[in-house]
């Protein structure tokens, strides 16, 4: 392997978490993370850069790893697996609404663990280079193509965003969390649950801000760490 991947590992039992960790970084992968309950993970995620996410369904607590992959889905850019003893209809119909990059049956063996996560990795990465830099939107009743190197950042009004490109300003009806998965997400970043920036048009980043085009645009602490994270690889 070539590349360390960062892994962040949700599961309660102590035994399954530990076997986990002697594999991964056995085989070159670097544990920035785990936790043994849903919550407890999400905290520690909203400011960890990871490559992947490994989630038990049945975790101790009032939320299970849906309703963590959910959040993930809603907040971060990550690829995603579940581990888990159940594979029930019921249980697939509802990690299939999440998307997962890969599902793993206990037991597994190290082999097919590893596979699976290089797998994930590679096609959560390549789904996010190829999408396009072209979208279409609709202002005024008609559909209009732009370049989103145009897009300078955009902002959320409940169910409106106002998209504020090089030459205009765009007011569409759209949610931000789907909005930003049409855009190329080693350009595009979500800084704050109402707003996205164009990492490539930021001039400065302050405290707790940054300034595109002589416009402030607020960073909430949870994307702080991953905003620092993709501006030094630009």
């Amino acid at each position: 392997m070539s590349q360390q991947r960062a892994v962040f590992i949700v599961e309660d039992n102590a035994i399954n978490k530990l076997t986990l960790e002697t594999i991964l970084e056995e085989n070159n992968f670097d544990i920035t993370g785990s936790a043994s309950n849903a919550e407890e993970a999400w905290e520690d995620l909203k400011n960890t850069v990871v490559d992947i996410v490994l989630i038990d369904i049945n975790l101790a607590g009032d939320k299970n790893g849906i309703w963590l992959a959910e959040k993930i889905r809603k907040e971060k850019n990550t690829a995603l697996i579940y581990l888990t003893a159940y594979g029930d209809k019921k249980t697939i119909d509802k990690v299939k609404k999440t998307r997962p990059n890969g599902y793993l049956m206990k037991p597994y063996n190290e082999p097919t663990l590893l596979t699976t996560i290089e797998i994930a990795i590679e096609s959560f990465t390549s789904k996010k280079t190829k999408t396009s830099k072209n979208l279409f939107i609709k202002d005024n009743y008609i559909q209009i193509k732009i370049n989103s190197d145009d897009i300078l950042y955009i902002q959320s009004s409940g169910n409106y965003l106002e998209i504020f490109a090089k030459d205009k300003k765009y007011l569409i009806r759209a949610k931000i969390s789907d909005f930003i998965n049409q855009l190329p997400q080693e350009n595009f970043l979500k800084v704050h649950r109402r707003s996205i920036i164009n990492l490539q048009k930021v001039d400065m980043v302050g405290n707790g801000f940054v300034k595109i085009n002589n416009q402030e645009i607020s960073i909430s602490k949870t994307f702080k760490k991953e905003l620092h994270h993709k501006l030094e690889f630009l």
